[in-house]
């Protein structure tokens, strides 16, 4: 079961996707409601086969397992775009230019690797930001150079 909505990922509210960018395969709302889930429906499912069941269902991890399958719904999402813009423009003859969409899906699945990096270390809580830790070692016995 998929710990984030559709909401996570379309509209101002969520990543931005829009029915817009994919009208070629999801002609109207509904249609695009019904990718969209099946995106994340996905990408849950290989996320919960990745790091386990038990991971995946544990409230403890919940804030990073969301984070991680938002991130690589949006990964699925954007690859979809790609595929979509390949196909149309490549067969007008026209260059098709996808690098800065190829850079977004990169920066999805490197954030996704990080939160996956948590999950499988258990972690539940990120340090605070002003967190700081510092080290002093002394002795009693003098050292010589």
């Amino acid at each position: 079961m998929p710990k984030i909505t559709r909401d996570d990922i379309i509209g101002p509210t969520g990543l931005g996707f829009t029915k817009e960018l994919y009208s070629v395969i999801a002609p109207d709302i509904v249609a695009f409601d019904v990718l969209v889930d099946a995106v994340i429906s996905e990408q849950a499912a290989e996320l919960a086969e990745r790091v386990g069941s038990s991971v995946y269902n544990d409230a403890a991890r919940l804030n990073y397992v969301k984070k991680a399958e938002k991130c690589l719904a949006a990964a699925e999402m954007v690859q979809r775009r790609i595929n979509i813009v390949l196909g149309t423009r490549g067969g007008l003859g026209e260059p098709s230019d996808t690098r800065s969409e190829q850079q977004q899906r990169k920066d999805y699945l490197d954030q996704a690797e990080i939160w996956i990096s948590k999950l499988a270390q258990g972690i539940t809580v990120d340090p605070p930001s002003d967190f700081a830790v510092r080290v002093i070692t002394s002795s009693r016995f003098e050292t010589t150079s």
